[in-house]
Parts: structure tokens; C-alpha cells; sequence
């Protein structure tokens, strides 16, 4: 697969597991009473954490190139 192929679904992942972390830390703090601090979310607001930083670490790897040509410019004499 090609890696622009490979960004465009690595990015939809991306994403959603954003937004799965941060609803769940909501839902984690801010929902009163019954579903306040419970370990389902407190676990899902974990995982979705790791998951979403794997694939940050991922999605920079493969941009790299871009990354380095934006800020490691060299300088024109």
C-alpha cells in the first residue's frame, strides 16, 4: 500500500481515537451520578490514550520527510 493511502486511513484511526479519549475523560468527569468514575470509562479513556499516541508516533514517522524539509532547512548563503 502506498504510504499517502496508508496516511488517509492511519488518519480517520487518528481521529477517532482523539475523540474517543477526550468523550471519555468527559463522560469521566463531568457526567454526575451514575456513570461518574466508572472503571469502563476510566479504562476506555486509557487505551484510546495509548492507541492514539501509537498511532501519533506513527503518523510523524511517516511524515518525517515533510517534517525535516519545514524545519531543517538549510540555509542559503
Amino acid at each position: 500500500m502506498k504510504k499517502q493511502k496508508v496516511l488517509k486511513v492511519l488518519n480517520v484511526f487518528l481521529i477517532l481515537a482523539f475523540l474517543t479519549t477526550v468523550s471519555a475523560l468527559i463522560f469521566y468527569k463531568f457526567i454526575p451520578s451514575g456513570i461518574q468514575g466508572s472503571e469502563f470509562l476510566y479504562e476506555m479513556h486509557e487505551l484510546a490514550g495509548m492507541i492514539f499516541a501509537i498511532l501519533g508516533i506513527t503518523h510523524f514517522i511517516l511524515n518525517f520527510n515533510w517534517v525535516r524539509s519545514m524545519y531543517f532547512k538549510k540555509k542559503k548563503k
